[in-house]
Parts: structure tokens; sequence; C-alpha cells
């Protein structure tokens, strides 16, 4: 009986061994790993577009799409929107049905088009911006407005003017869009770099002051009986009814899934 109890004892040791020293061990590997990742790092805040830039500089990396992408022009970064400080160019993840279309959006329109908390009283009005940039892109006027002979949408190139609202009174022309460059942003940057304490809770409550608490949704814009200023925007004709007559919002609301055809099985 002496002889089963010793043994027994002798195995829960050397189980309470084994345990207790992988333990030890991933500690010390978990421990080291972010830490030589963020020595490594010289900032908490990747540059997208200068990300996005160097891949499409690759002819190999454009030739392996499926649909063949050409080299674009991405605006720099520091005339993105703040938003980029938390997001990525690509923000919407959550809903696995619309995810690719809300994110095709941010191509040709701000954040605070969709997001930004419409009060009654407040005069919001919307209109094409190039961020000061003159080049033979942006001349090619806002892309996606009208369909040129070969069917193809106007201004295919030009990926840097987008849709923004802004505020008038009178004369007075505010546009709602806070750049990455601004001041406030860059210090909320230095200071998390620098390992300096951060307010999070004040940091988030400033940059979102008019952001409202839902977004607009598809009907909002891309429906008969929407006040969405297409006209003034400069669509027209055939691309006018495509933009108040969507597919894709009928797709979206009125089937809880809804799948691609399987061209490739």
């Amino acid at each position: 009986m002496k002889k089963a109890l010793k043994l027994l004892y002798g195995l829960l040791a050397l189980v309470l061994g084994t345990f207790v020293s992988v333990t030890l061990i991933k500690a010390v590997v978990s421990h080291d790993t972010p830490l030589e990742a963020e020595v490594l790092s010289e900032s908490r805040f990747p540059n997208y577009v200068e990300q996005l830039n160097s891949y499409y500089d690759s002819y190999e990396n454009r030739q392996s799409h499926f649909h063949q992408t050409s080299e674009r022009y991405f605006l720099p970064m520091d005339q993105q929107e703040n938003c980029l400080t938390c997001h990525s160019l690509w923000p919407h993840e959550k809903d696995l049905r619309t995810r690719a279309f809300n994110n095709q959006h941010s191509r040709y329109m701000s954040c605070m088009s969709c997001h930004i908390d419409e009060k009654p009283g407040r005069p919001i009005k919307f209109e094409w911006y190039n961020f000061g940039v003159d080049n033979s892109i942006t001349r090619q006027g806002a892309y996606g407005l009208v369909r040129d002979a070969d069917a193809k949408l106007s201004g295919s190139d030009n990926f840097i003017s987008k849709i923004i609202p802004i505020i008038s009174d009178g004369e007075i022309k505010t546009r709602l869009y806070t750049s990455y460059s601004s001041e406030q942003a860059v210090a909320y940057r230095n200071s998390v770099d620098a390992g300096k304490y951060v307010d999070e809770v004040k940091s988030r409550k400033d940059a979102e002051a008019l952001v409202g608490d839902k977004a607009l949704t598809c009907s909002n814009c891309h429906s008969e009986s929407a006040s969405f200023p297409w006209e003034n925007l400069g669509f027209k004709g055939d691309r006018l009814n495509e933009m108040r007559h969507s597919a894709v919002v009928g797709m979206v609301e009125k089937y809880e899934s809804f799948y691609f055809p399987p061209v490739f099985e």
C-alpha cells in the first residue's frame, strides 16, 4: 500500500513539474516576442498608402489578380482622413454580407459622408473635393459620374477626388474633413509612439465629435425617395438611374443570404 502511494505521489510530482516547466517556457517566449517586435517597429501607426504604392509598384503583384489592376495614384497619407489613425483604408469588417460594398465606398467618399451626425437644423451639403491636387488624373473629372462610349465609367483613374460633407453658412463653407496630418492627430500619434500617457476616452470622443450613432444605410442614398443630391454632384442620365436603383441594395436588403456564381468550380 505504501509503495503504491509513493508511486502515485511520484507520478503527480512528475506531472506537476512538467506543467510548471512548460508554463514558464511559454511565459518567457510570449514575453520576448512582443518586446522584440516593439523594438523593431518605429511606429504603431502604419502608412497604408505607402504600403499600397509599394504593392502596386510590383508588376508581378498586379498581374496576379484575376481582375487585372493598374498603377493608381493614391492620395498621400498626410492628406488622408484622420480616421486612419485607428482604422485601415478598408475599415468595414463586422458584416460579412456588406463589408466589401461598404469598403468600396471609401475610395469615392469620405468616412464622414456616411457617418456624420445629421442633427436637425445643421445645413449639410455634399461636394466633390480634389484636396488641392491638380494633375492629369484629377482633371479627368470625378470617378463614376457617367459612362463613355465603351460603357466604361468616366474618370477611371481618379481615386483622389472624394465626396465630402460641408456646412454652408451663406458664402462660408466649412468642410467636415479632418486630415491625418492635423495638429491634434499628430500630437496623439507622437504621444503614443513615445510611450506617454494618453487619455484614450477623451481622444476618441474629440475625434468622433461629429460622428453619429449609426451610419447611413444603402437605401438612404440609393433609392428613388432618397434625398442624396446625386444631380448636384454631376450624376445624370443612365448613371443617375443606376445610382437610384442599385441591384446591390435590393440584394442586401431583401435577402439574408446571397451567393456569387460558382464560375470556378
